[in-house]
């Protein structure tokens, strides 16, 4: 005798996700409402009309491993002024549709207490432009000129802080 087990593979659906034209996603109860919502607003006129160079959905971590999985970034291509005015324009609306104050969005953009090196005033056009957000999206951050160049010389930096200067290296002979 033989015996035959037959299975059957069965997929569910984990989450049903609504993708604006720009590649935004919305999920949830009201995913589709909120999706159509957002179509329709200012904020996505103006973001459907940025070139955004991720193509998916990134996060810090995905740039540094040690970077929190919660803070959404975004890459840009910012060519042009009217590229940056578009940015800045953007950033401002998605921040006020998250909650954000006047006070933080002010902060966002100019520096008030000593991150001068993180406001989005400094970003220039020419270039790719990374723009962090924390979990909320309550705030958002560059690093200097908001290049890919200006993170890793931050980076750079930062580790030059922690090691021992080359000059105070003595050889042991």
């Amino acid at each position: 005798m033989k015996k035959n087990e037959v299975k059957k593979t069965v997929e569910q659906v984990v989450r049903v996700e609504y993708i604006a034209e720009d590649g935004h996603v919305f999920y949830g109860v009201n995913g589709e409402e909120e999706c159509k919502k957002y179509e329709e607003s200012a904020l996505f006129a103006v973001s459907k009309n940025m070139q955004r160079l991720n193509v998916e959905p990134a996060s810090e971590h995905d740039l540094n491993e040690s970077g929190s999985e919660d803070n959404e970034l975004e890459v840009f291509n910012i060519q042009t002024k009217e590229d940056l005015e578009n940015l800045k324009r953007y950033l401002y609306l998605k921040l006020t549709k998250n909650g954000a104050s006047e006070k933080t969005i002010k902060e966002v953009f100019e520096s008030t207490n000593g991150r001068e090196n993180f406001v989005f005033n400094n970003v220039t056009i020419g270039h790719e432009v990374l723009v962090f957000w924390s979990f909320d999206q309550h705030w958002a951050w560059t690093y200097g000129d908001g290049s890919v160049e200006a993170y890793c010389n931050w980076i750079k930096t930062k580790y030059n802080k922690i090691i021992t200067p080359k000059e105070s290296v003595t050889k042991s002979e």
